[in-house]
């Protein structure tokens, strides 16, 4: 008979054996699930992905920590941490960076993707073999197979069908959501562009590998779908490709090449100047994608250099970044409402985030990725090592991988997608597989740690022993019902969530409905089935508790992607002005993620917008411990948990002064004027704190002198209403502005007028509004003549302009009064946007 030691180790194997062929199954497919899903019924499209990942990482994890604890000896030896040595540094970048991140709430979601991106090379190094790499390939082929595809459907849709939902032969409600640019599964053209990037290197060694001729299409498709993306960031990132596999098939593949030479440069030469051509083509209509990147780069550099060893913190940008945001950005974009998440330059942000020693150690892993890999492609494509004239297969695999990498390193030199999970997922999945390829093995094979310990005498067993032996079974019932109850929740949540069918208008709705629920299903069940069978087969309970602790982070998970369902339905009621149902949903939010900054930010806009103030405790307006409130106290309640989560979040600081502006109009309309100047300094405040963000702004230069003419200092009223016009934080250096190129090009964002007196062209922001209220300003400090030519020119640019219109005639009628009108001279030719002649003018005043 087998000794109990035996049978034990003979169990911990088959643990062993069983967590890892689901991780090698499982792995591929949740890569093909993030890219293949998107669901239209949350806020972002791409929230499935993240929760995907999220959740799909998780169960990833804990088969990997299972096979870990099964492991009859240390799981890794020296050797093999010089080997994941670059992964673990970065890795612990990550959890060093989050620690100290002054916005840790808001870094959790960055922190997450860090990990899981780094979780993931670390599992293709350790637990792969062989057939897993084989299978992951296959599936990424039919991930591409699936991408590809739908975007060229998008193509003929947008080319032989209609605009508008329900015309076309794309069935799903974002149709056309960006134009004429197609975005496939990814729900935005530069993801989508960067997955081709990555995944067409991989798709080219496939074929050379196998000359499977099915390839060809596919790889045809593909670059007509990656010219359609419009994203010329992937451009370039695609003719570094093109070049590296020159580069490539001339250094390591010179055998293969040599016949093909003149061929190979051809195709090569074509391919990178036709992309730099469709750059320089798409650059001379689009230039505001340059600018807009070139000041958003200067604006990230200055917030580096303020903590430029360390970083600010994981995922910091977003809210540390507006601050130094430059004012030119308000031009390109032409919205003041808007928030930019990421600095369009992966390297730069790398640095923000985590500082030059975490830098540093990024380049480190990249930089020992492709040197491991680049070593072993020599290796493998040496004379010994080739068969029938050819390499073998590893070799092609490993340079798909290597030019994909590459590729999309090249691509994010210009953009950010390595910050989304779409694509950003593919970083540490092509750096853990070419360190595979490079070792030929996993560590797990290249290590032999199965020893079989001496059997104990019996009844020596260690008290450690005995207690796991008794607490096995009852973890095992608390990880089954655990499952149990996980399983259900989701199921009931998701059909919460998804409403009956019947009340879905649109087919592609439908369609995605029911597809939601075949994939939610198969997932759950799979995945819980999956985990009852691995808490059976184990006999070590710490296999079972490990299953039992993920399913909180698993609900926390869950809730997030609940939370962007009910934010998106809190949209729709905000926007119908159901006040109560709104609130009820945003609710619901908060209580799923509290830090979802846009949903407290439109909660607040919610108290706002109603305004009711009589005061009564609603705990379903978010009232708390029975204390009445009304809708301002409740509003700036809201808008202070946005400031303490992102202090400079959007139009936060411009729509809390107006609503202190709110406050004080409604009590001096309900009797308490001695209120009123409290709320009016704090309005001026929060107007001051805007105005430095976003110096474009017209209505917050209005809003500011509005309470000033209100406290009647008009002198300063006509102050900010100047400062509105000149636009003084917009002003160009006049080196610049001489350059007829610059003027046309990277300057051309704003508008420029010549003044007299000026030699060079001046940029203002000039509207019919802001000379009539710098006009008011001076009527009321009695300097008739420059209130004159401020209503003259409010005029000149809208002439139907009413309010100046009726003041510039109290104006002539109080200077008639005083005997300081007469007839004007015969009017002139004057340039567009120069002062109207009215028939009068105002002569000075003789004191």
């Amino acid at each position: 008979m087998k000794s109990a030691a035996g049978q034990a180790n003979g169990r911990s194997q088959e643990v062993e054996l069983f967590a890892r062929k689901i991780i090698a199954w499982w792995l591929p497919i949740l890569y093909f699930l993030i890219s293949s899903l998107f669901y239209l019924r949350t806020y972002d499209s791409a929230q499935v992905k993240i929760t995907v990942m999220q959740m799909g990482g998780l169960a990833l994890l804990v088969f990997w920590v299972a096979r870990l604890i099964e492991a009859r000896g240390a799981p890794l030896s020296r050797s093999d941490l010089v080997c994941i040595s670059p992964f673990l540094a970065y890795l612990a970048v990550g959890v060093l960076s989050f620690t100290h991140s002054p916005y840790a709430m808001a870094s959790v979601d960055f922190f997450i993707r860090h990990f899981f991106f780094m979780t993931v090379a670390l599992i293709v190094i350790c637990e792969f073999n062989a057939a897993a790499a084989d299978r992951l390939t296959r599936i990424l082929v039919m991930t591409g197979w699936v991408a590809v595809v739908y975007g060229f459907w998008q193509i003929i849709d947008n080319t032989w069908f209609p605009p508008g939902v329900g015309k076309g032969i794309d069935p799903f409600i974002w149709r056309g959501a960006f134009g004429q640019r197609i975005f496939s599964t990814y729900g935005n053209p530069n993801f989508f562009a960067d997955f081709l990037v990555i995944l067409f290197p991989i798709l080219f060694t496939q074929y050379l590998k196998t000359r499977k001729k099915r390839l060809l299409p596919l790889m045809t498709l593909l670059l007509i779908d990656l010219i359609m993306t419009g994203t010329k960031g992937a451009w370039v990132g695609f003719a570094m490709v093109i070049f590296l596999f020159g580069a490539i098939a001339f250094t390591y593949f010179k055998e293969q090449a040599a016949p093909y030479r003149k061929w190979i440069l051809g195709v090569a030469a074509a391919g990178i100047l036709g992309l730099v051509g469709f750059v320089a083509k798409d650059l001379s209509a689009r230039i505001v994608s340059v600018n807009f990147r070139l000041f958003t780069w200067e604006a990230t550099w200055e917030l580096i250099m303020t903590q430029p060893w360390i970083g600010t913190g994981i995922g910091s940008f977003p809210p540390a970044y507006p601050a130094f945001r430059r004012p030119p950005i308000f031009h390109i974009e032409g919205k003041h409402n808007t928030e930019t998440d990421h600095s369009e330059n992966e390297y730069l942000e790398q640095i923000l985030d985590n500082g030059l020693l975490g830098f540093g150690i990024f380049i480190w892993m990249m930089l020992s990725t492709m040197v491991v890999g680049f070593r072993s492609l020599g290796q493998l494509t040496t004379t010994l090592s080739l068969k029938d004239g050819r390499p073998p297969p590893r070799a092609y695999d490993l340079t798909g991988y290597l030019v994909a990498l590459m590729g999309m390193l090249g691509h994010n030199c210009f953009d950010v997608s390595l910050r989304f999970v779409s694509s950003g997922v593919y970083l540490g999945l092509l750096c853990g597989m070419i360190v595979f390829l490079a070792r030929g093995s996993g560590l797990y094979e290249m290590n032999d740690r199965r020893e079989v310990k001496t059997a104990p005498v019996p009844g020596e067993a260690s008290l450690v022993q005995t207690f796991s032996e008794f607490l096995v079974w009852p973890a095992r019932l608390a990880a089954w019902g655990g499952l149990a109850w996980a399983a259900f929740f989701l199921f009931r949540d998701f059909a919460d969530l998804q409403g009956p069918v019947e009340r879905i208008v649109y087919q592609g709705d439908v369609l995605q409905w029911w597809l939601a629920w075949a994939v939610l299903s198969a997932c759950v069940l799979a995945m819980t089935f999956l985990f009852v069978k691995l808490v059976y087969l184990s006999e070590k309970p710490a296999v079972a508790l490990a299953v039992l602790a993920a399913l909180y982070p698993l609900r926390i998970f869950w809730g997030y992607f609940k939370a962007d369902v009910h934010h998106n339905v809190g949209i729709f009621f905000s926007k119908q002005r159901q006040w109560d149902q709104a609130l009820h949903h945003y609710q619901i939010v908060q209580e799923n993620n509290p830090n979802f900054v846009m949903s407290l930010y439109f909660m607040g806009n919610v108290f706002f917008d109603r305004f009711n103030m009589d005061k009564q405790y609603n705990p379903a307006w978010g009232d708390r411990d029975n204390q009445p409130r009304d809708d301002y106290e409740r509003a700036l309640d809201v808008f202070n948990e946005v400031r303490r989560l992102a202090p400079n979040y959007v139009q936060m600081h411009h729509q809390v002064g107006t609503l202190h502006m709110r406050r004080a109009e409604w009590a001096m309309g309900h009797g308490h004027p001695e209120e009123v100047p409290k709320y009016l300094e704090r309005a001026l405040n929060r107007f001051k704190l805007y105005e430095a963000i976003d110096p474009v702004y017209a209505p917050n230069y209005f809003r500011m002198g509005q309470i000033f003419m209100v406290q009647k200092r008009f002198a300063e009223a006509a102050r900010v209403f100047e400062a509105a016009i000149t636009a003084e934080k917009c002003e160009i250096d006049a080196v610049l502005l001489r350059n007829t190129f610059l003027r046309s090009t990277l300057l051309a964002y704003q508008g420029y007028v010549q003044e007299s007196g000026r030699e060079l062209s001046v940029h203002r922001h000039e509207s019919a509004e802001a000379y009539t209220n710098l006009a008011n300003a001076y009527f009321l400090m009695d300097n008739l003549q420059g209130a004159e030519r401020a209503y003259r020119k409010a005029l000149s640019l809208d002439s139907h302009y009413e309010q100046a219109k009726r003041n510039l005639s109290a104006l002539y009628q109080k200077a008639q009064s005083l005997g300081l009108l007469r007839v004007a001279p015969a009017p002139f030719s004057l340039g567009v946007g120069s002062p109207v002649s009215s028939g009068y003018e105002i002569v000075p005043s003789k004191k």
